[in-house]
């Protein structure tokens, strides 16, 4: 039970953070593409003026740092779970 609460707390907070920033940069790819620019603040594709870059943990910090935290208790069950098994 707990190897398995384990494993899920380490590995689905990370595919949660990945798909969020996965599909914020599709959108700057297909701005950047079409010869804009994007303004990370505003989220939004600029045709006619620079836009502002803003790291992504920068943008959304309870959710990097909710994920990172999540995956870091899943590691800590997940080796308690593999240590009591072997008891």
């Amino acid at each position: 039970m707990l190897l398995k609460l384990g494993l899920s707390l380490l590995i689905l907070p990370l595919l949660v953070l990945m798909g969020a920033w996965g599909v914020e940069y599709a959108e700057v790819s297909s701005c950047i593409y079409e010869g804009g620019s994007y303004d990370y603040l505003l989220g939004e594709c600029l045709m006619e003026q620079s836009g502002i870059f803003a790291p992504f943990a920068e943008r959304h910090p309870w959710l990097v740092s909710t994920s990172l935290w999540a995956s870091f208790t899943g590691l800590v069950f997940t080796l308690v779970g593999l240590y009591k098994g072997r008891s």
